[in-house]
């Protein structure tokens, strides 16, 4: 693979942060823990000098996009800033090909491993859905 673009990271500044956001009525019960929420988890990479400021910069970027609005139902929705889910140090420098994220499934059965892949086509109409704009 032909590496061309490539943002450098030799001082080990860059992450992969989570936000975790919710969509739900601006008037709700706060009382009722067990009510349904839309949750999200985006993914935002981001550029500080630390773990500590990686974390504080994404609490600002989560808080930036909180909004309101009113759905097709005439509700009046909003998105509200939850927290952080993960931050993860990017060890690499970051160009076409490079490994940014991992995850760890333990020693787990053959079986299972085998079923964690998905279809091309499986991915492209999983990809689609996402690709729909929030509301």
């Amino acid at each position: 693979m032909k590496h061309a673009e490539k943002i450098s990271n030799k001082n080990g500044n860059w992450y992969i942060v989570e936000i975790i956001e919710k969509c739900e009525p601006v008037e709700r019960n706060e009382k009722q823990e067990l009510r349904r929420v839309t949750t999200w988890g985006n993914h935002h990479l981001i550029k500080a000098d630390s773990p500590e400021k990686a974390f504080d910069k994404s609490v600002k970027l989560g808080k930036e996009a909180e909004y309101k609005f009113t759905n097709t139902d005439k509700i009046e929705m909003e998105w509200i800033f939850v927290g952080i889910g993960e931050l993860l140090p990017i060890y690499e420098d970051i160009e076409d090909g490079a490994e940014l994220m991992w995850n760890d499934y333990g020693f787990i059965s053959n079986r299972r491993t085998m079923k964690m892949p998905y279809k091309k086509k499986e991915l492209m109409k999983l990809i689609k859905q996402k690709q729909q704009p929030k509301k």
